[in-house]
């Protein structure tokens, strides 16, 4: 099956999202289970529900740099992808 690689910008508010649609999004790549998988993330020292819920904090404080860096970590430690 061929592929094609297709790079999008869009403009994205972080605060458009929540929790809710970060898991359920994670759900729909591929996850079988109805919650997150239990992973962890060594250099924040927190599983998935930890990481979570910094995500959330961080997005509370407004401070959208630090709540993308802890999605990213958040996908590494559900799916073990790298973004």
């Amino acid at each position: 099956m061929p592929f094609t690689t297709v790079t999008v910008d869009v403009d994205v508010v972080l605060s458009d999202f929540d929790t809710e649609d970060l898991e359920r999004e994670l759900r729909s790549r591929g996850q079988q289970s109805e919650e997150l998988p239990d992973g962890y993330d060594p250099v924040e020292g927190k599983g998935t529900v930890g990481l979570a819920e910094a995500c959330f904090e961080a997005r509370r404080r407004g401070d959208d740099a630090r709540a993308l860096e802890l999605v990213d970590r958040l996908i590494y430690a559900a799916l073990g992808r790298i973004i």
